[in-house]
């Protein structure tokens, strides 16, 4: 590694790469302009997990011009876990931000979070997205003009964000807090799952603090990118019992959090997996594990099976229903937390 971390910055901003070097150059390019100003509060760290494309050369010229970046490559591939992981571990920050490589903060957004850092020390920050496929740069989509933040209770929090904590470039996390959370855990305990920032993640949600929910579109994320990883199981299996794991079984966050995923998250992903988006994913057999995992939610049986597990043509009225259902939901949801931001000024 390249230069070093330093503990007196605000923010540490962690980017793992492997093999997307154009992309990449996109991000430290938006990055770099985002940061005018902010050099003293905000450092980035780019973690090259031996990419075999022109990465090494391209994060050695940006350095040239750059010398404030951090660049790390590993000598061998370690796998995308242990490149997340060994880059937390050398985090000395209050906050770190895992960026991925393929997603881009919005123009403007990095001095509106600081500033939120600062004021306000939150433990968790979750910025929303907007999806693009291809990302082409930071002013693309919606403008970020001011942010527009709630400060939740744990159980608010919980709701909002749900399946979304798996989300890593919208998650900002309060390390000195994680610190004192984790206890006898590690970070790597989810290694293998697809799901390894949830060991960083649901502690902090457990031990209940102060949480920013960002109500603007701040993040331009890739649209359709799987990870390589079969959707199904990861979200429908994985995520569920690592939320049971971590929080408890009985604990009504658990409940609070896999409803919204079954009723908000799940049906949209099960029915792209019965048409043409089957093929950008891994063939999987996932029901079996669902079943243990969520088959004690009544929307499991009323939803999900019909929609995954019935033939086409009887499963289409479901989603039909569920469509309207969720279209009204989320224009409802967005008006009530607008009024009750402008009512909290």
């Amino acid at each position: 590694m390249t230069n070093s971390l330093h503990p007196d910055a605000l923010l540490t901003i962690i980017v793992p790469t492997y093999n997307r070097a154009d992309k990449l150059e996109l991000l430290l390019t938006a990055l770099r302009s985002e940061l005018a100003g902010l050099a003293s509060e905000v450092q980035v760290v780019v973690s090259d997990n031996a990419s075999s494309d022109r990465t090494p050369e391209l994060t050695q010229a940006v350095q040239a011009e750059w010398p404030d970046l951090v660049v790390r490559r590993q000598a061998t591939n370690v796998g995308a876990d242990e490149n997340f992981c060994s880059c937390v571990d050398l985090v000395r920050s209050r906050y770190f931000w895992i960026m991925g490589d393929d997603d881009l903060p919005k123009t403007g957004v990095l001095r509106r979070l600081v500033m939120l850092l600062r004021e306000r020390n939150p433990w968790l920050v979750y910025m929303q997205s907007e999806w693009f496929a291809p990302v082409t740069g930071p002013d693309q989509g919606v403008p970020v003009d001011e942010l527009h933040v709630h400060e939740l209770d744990t159980a608010a929090f919980a709701r909002r964000v749900h399946i979304w904590f798996t989300f890593i470039s919208g998650i900002v996390i309060n390390r000195e807090e994680l610190l004192r959370c984790l206890g006898d855990q590690t970070i790597r305990r989810f290694t293998g799952s697809n799901l390894v920032q949830l060991g960083w993640i649901l502690p902090l949600l457990r031990a209940g603090g102060r949480y920013a929910f960002v109500e603007d579109r701040c993040i331009l994320a890739t649209k359709d990118n799987s990870g390589g990883y079969a959707l199904l199981t990861v979200f429908g299996v994985n995520f569920p019992r690592t939320v049971k794991e971590t929080l408890g079984a009985s604990n009504p966050l658990t409940g609070a959090i896999l409803r919204r995923s079954v009723l908000h998250y799940l049906p949209g992903l099960i029915w792209g997996g019965r048409g043409r988006t089957a093929t950008r994913h891994q063939a999987e057999s996932p029901w079996p594990g669902m079943r243990r995992e969520l088959g004690d939610l009544p929307m499991f049986w009323l939803l999900l099976v019909p929609l995954g597990r019935f033939p086409r043509w009887l499963a289409q009225p479901f989603y039909q229903s569920w469509r309207v259902f969720h279209r009204l939901n989320r224009e409802l949801q967005r008006l009530s937390h607008r009024l009750q931001y402008l009512a909290a000024r």
